[in-house]
């Protein structure tokens, strides 16, 4: 049996908090339906129903983010949380949504490397892995067992990007240099491409 102690509006929700330190937001006509006002006492049968509504809701909330793009664990559950969900409920959706293989975070290494290859440098490809929530040794699996090659990644943004430059400037040739190495290569990588264009 657990108690509430606090209910707080939000819009057309409620945030509802108890006394075992476990708080999540139900709609006001769940709130009105179960009855639970400040000092109510929940009962079992009534919390698992609570749960139950809250895992349904978990669930379908992280089916709609990932119906919208592929994420990472970390995605989903900061979404989740952001949505108020208790710990357990998250715990328990992303257990369902890696036994569906819904969510992999080897897999969405290994698209995200394929996807930035001809965009950024190995470096920035690994920060923005990091910043998603995927390990390091998930992330170096997953450039151990693709194709990525730092120098064709290199010589694609040069192709794309020389026409804005006037190579035979040298303050051009210069921004040219401190755009590729703010984007993840060594002035050695650099240098040795920009070769090729007689720089």
């Amino acid at each position: 049996m657990y108690t509430v102690i606090k209910l707080e509006p939000k819009g057309n929700r409620c945030h509802v908090y108890l006394d075992n330190d476990t708080d999540f937001l139900l709609y006001k006509s769940e709130v009105r339906k179960l009855r639970l006002e400040q000092d109510t006492i929940i009962e079992r049968q009534q919390y698992e129903m609570i749960l139950d509504i809250l895992y349904k809701r978990a669930r379908e909330r992280a089916l709609y983010i990932l119906d919208d793009a592929y994420k990472t664990k970390k995605q989903i559950i900061d979404k989740l949380k952001a949505g108020c969900y208790p710990e357990f409920i998250i715990d328990k959706v992303i257990e369902y949504l890696i036994e569906y293989n819904l969510i992999n975070d080897y897999r969405y290494a290994s698209m995200y490397i394929d996807f930035k290859a001809s965009s950024k440098s190995k470096r920035q490809i690994v920060q923005d892995l990091y910043l998603k929530g995927l390990s390091k040794d998930t992330i170096d699996c997953a450039f151990e067992n693709c194709d990525f090659s730092e120098e064709d990644s290199l010589n694609k943004i040069i192709a794309k990007r020389k026409n804005r430059y006037d190579l035979t400037n040298q303050k051009d040739i210069e921004k040219f240099y401190r755009f590729l190495i703010g984007k993840g290569y060594s002035y050695h990588e650099v240098k040795r491409a920009l070769s090729m264009y007689n720089i």
